[in-house]
């Protein structure tokens, strides 16, 4: 409707100015008129002349709506761009910027212009952001640079900044681009670096560590073998060279040990086994077995005790509990030469059990107390030479802990001693009192007319078998290999079946089905190198009565031998 009105007073004006056009331009001669049709034609002219005005100022409309709309787009871009643009002054002043620059610096726009850009860069790049500006506005060229920002909560924020001189005198142009993401993944990346470098350090050290520890015993072990066969008329060097030999060989299977339990902690092998474990028994052989030790390492000197509230029985995996044990108080043997080592455990305010162990030694400096836990690390190079050891103890400790579904927590002071303590799931259930196993002295045993099969492919541990078994009255027969194994045990009279497991053709728990299949009560005691509490599952679940790890102990040996004849006597 308006514009409808301003049109037709646009026509009555345009009307009149045509009437006065009319006038000027065909003046009537003196005493003649102009004709109507000379007005009509003037007429449509001016009508023809509005109307190409009216396109003429839609088309200045359009534009005008078209320059607006990319006005609005130029803006939007500006400040919605994904860097930050700011005009800076000489000094380091922001004159002017946009949206998405405010952003960047955690700051309302309004708030930023004139303060100076410096105030957000951190002191470390304070010198490299000054320098940037110094070229930009001395060479007049285009400059680049990285700075870090201090923005919120004190992290930094790493950006690029690329700088050209304005045409405006005192003023260049700086775009700013977040590099935080690429910037962190430099950094992890060169921390991934140092830790591989490290590692690979670590495994260098390990394997010539290793290679000490295993070429030590070995020395010994090769050496006073050799000594053997030409002392054999001294009795008492015999005996002080095969108890040296002996002990060197246990030295050298602890060392087996710890690579096998690493690598099967690694690769989620170790399983858990659940059984009663009462504590005052685990920990009295505990006791027993490390008295003995610190007279071995010549630490007789040091109080060494391990206690248990009475009459706690819980179930848990006590193997794994015990090897836990084994490894803390070895590890406090080490690094403890004045005072005492305890451990054991106790109930809390809370009422948990709380495992542990304690020492007056060296201690562990903050730094260095949670390296201890690594693989292939010991405390420092110095003690590794002085005191020796794999390196691997306490990153087994570690890993068995985790297993068993809980930490293990360390306090330390460096000089002073350190406590390792943990509190593992278990189920306490009331005390069973069992009277003492009675057990003969096993060279007392003596067989007679018994029949046992040898089934061994290692000609050596054969050999070694017909040794320890010969002088107590058995009948042995040997067997090399699975089928050989199964004959012999169907077509002659046997009362027990030492079966080995790794055998050449199959192996020693498919020759056990084979025999139970004709003969379900032969007596058969599995023997192997495969020493896990999982391989000794597997005997049993294939038949077997009894499970017995190499290197077989000929005591041991002898007492499951004695007590699998005496069931069916």
């Amino acid at each position: 409707m308006g514009n409808t009105v301003n049109k037709a007073k646009a026509a009555a004006i345009l009307y009149q100015k045509a009437e006065a056009l009319l006038k000027m331009n065909l003046p009537a001669k003196k005493g003649v008129q102009n004709s109507e049709a000379d007005v009509l034609k003037l007429i449509h002219e001016i009508e023809v002349y509005q109307i190409e005005l009216e396109m003429q100022n839609e088309e200045l409309r359009l534009a005008k709506e078209q320059a607006e709309i990319a006005t609005e787009k130029y803006i939007e871009l500006y400040d919605f761009a994904p860097s930050g643009y700011f005009t800076v002054s000489k000094e380091g002043e922001i004159i002017d910027l946009n949206l998405s620059g405010a952003n960047m610096l955690a700051k309302e726009l309004i708030n930023l212009k004139n303060k100076p850009f410096g105030l957000f860069v951190s002191d470390e790049s304070k010198q490299t952001f000054n320098r940037f500006l110094e070229k930009v506005f001395e060479h007049k060229t285009k400059e680049s640079c990285e700075v870090s920002l201090f923005i919120k909560n004190n992290l930094p924020v790493y950006v690029y900044l690329t700088g050209t001189i304005s045409e405006y005198d005192g003023q260049c142009h700086v775009i700013m681009v977040d590099i935080s993401d690429r910037k962190k993944a430099e950094i992890d990346l060169l921390e991934a670096k140092k830790q591989a470098e490290e590692s690979d350090r670590l495994k260098t050290a390990f394997l010539q560590n290793m290679s000490h520890e295993i070429r030590t015993p070995m020395n010994a072990i090769m050496g006073f073998s050799d000594l053997l066969a030409t002392q054999f008329c001294d009795k008492q060097k015999l005996e002080q060279f095969a108890k040296i030999i002996h002990q060197r060989s246990t030295d050298l299977l602890d060392i087996i040990n710890d690579v096998l339990d690493i690598a099967k902690i690694e690769s989620g092998q170790m399983q858990i086994h659940m059984e009663v474990c009462e504590l005052q028994v685990l920990f009295g052989e505990l006791l027993t077995f490390f008295t003995e030790q610190k007279e071995r390492m010549g630490k007789q000197h040091l109080f060494f005790n391990l206690q248990a509230p009475k009459n706690i029985v819980i179930i848990t995996d006590k193997v794994k509990l015990k090897q836990i044990f084994i490894n803390l108080i070895s590890n406090a043997f080490k690094y403890t030469n004045e005072g005492k080592i305890e451990g054991g455990c106790k109930f809390d305010s809370s009422h948990n059990l709380i495992f542990y162990v304690s020492d007056t030694g060296i201690g562990i400096p903050p730094d260095k107390q949670k390296l201890v836990f690594e693989r292939f690390t010991q405390l420092s190079e110095t003690s590794k030479n002085k005191i020796g050891g794999t390196g691997l103890g306490l990153a087994i400790v570690k890993g068995l802990v985790n297993l068993l579904g809980a930490e293990i927590l360390l306090e330390s002071e460096h000089g002073k001693g350190s406590t390792f303590y943990f509190t593992i799931p278990h189920k306490t259930i009331k005390t069973v009192h069992q009277e003492p196993l009675k057990t003969e002295e096993p060279t007392k045993l003596y067989f007679s007319n018994k029949n046992i099969l040898v089934v061994e492919d290692d000609r050596y541990n054969a050999e070694y078998l017909k040794e320890i078994l010969s002088d107590h009255g058995l009948n042995l027969l040997y067997a090399t290999n699975g089928k050989e194994a199964v004959q012999k045990a169907l077509d002659q009279p046997i009362d027990l079946v030492l079966m080995d497991v790794r055998l050449p053709d199959f192996d020693g728990y498919e020759a056990t089905r084979q025999i139970r299949l004709h003969k379900p009560d032969l007596e058969i005691i599995a023997q192997t190198a495969f020493a896990s509490p999982s391989e000794q599952q597997k005997a049993i679940d294939a038949g077997c009565n009894d499970y017995i790890s190499k290197p077989t102990a000929k005591d041991l040996l002898l007492s499951m031998i004695s007590k699998h004849l005496e069931k069916n006597s």
